[in-house]
């Protein structure tokens, strides 16, 4: 008996937290409530609705800010960019530096294992070397500079990667404007 009470008074209360019809749906037909507290929790109802769309607000946001830059990053995005089909790595550390005018981060990437010859070769067709040894990748778009190969136009984007040969460390930096 007592059970159902508490899944009751549970479901009660998340009915409360999202709608007010349901409330009074269920509060009536169940009789738990009293009258007084009923129309209380009423009328408190429409602010936890506001409460709620805060909450989602914010976590747009912070979805925007810091999982929409890790995005960049995935080796399906870093190959489909830069044409070069990477071995499997890891973020080992991330920087993040926004303003008004741009927001830009720094990724330092960890290679799990140390890359093949066969990879620097790729390296060396599609990537810049200005050292020995020593191989960069910058691009840009939006802004009516066409994107990448599964990217989107709408988004105003620098992406860089560079890479020394023989370190099992590399960086990655987005920029967004």
């Amino acid at each position: 008996m007592k059970k159902h009470i508490v899944i009751k008074s549970i479901v009660l209360l998340l009915s409360w937290l999202t709608l007010s019809p349901l409330l009074l749906i269920f509060d009536r037909r169940w009789k738990l409530l009293q009258k007084r507290r009923r129309i209380l929790l009423f009328f408190l109802s429409p602010l936890m609705l506001i409460v709620f769309a805060a909450v989602l607000v914010a976590c747009y946001l912070f979805y925007c800010n810091h999982f929409r830059v890790r995005y960049f990053v995935k080796p399906r995005v870093v190959e489909n960019i830069t044409g070069v089909a990477f071995p499997e790595y890891k973020v080992v550390d991330c920087r993040q530096n926004n303003s008004r005018m741009d927001k830009s981060n720094s990724f330092t990437m960890e290679f799990k294992e140390m890359p093949s010859e066969g990879f620097y070769e790729e390296l060396d067709e599609h990537f810049d070397s200005f050292e020995p040894g020593k191989y960069s990748y910058s691009t840009i778009w939006g802004n009516g500079i066409e994107a990448p190969k599964g990217e989107s136009d709408k988004d105003d984007i620098s992406f860089s990667v560079d890479i020394e040969r023989g370190s099992k460390t590399f960086h990655i930096r987005v920029m967004e404007w």
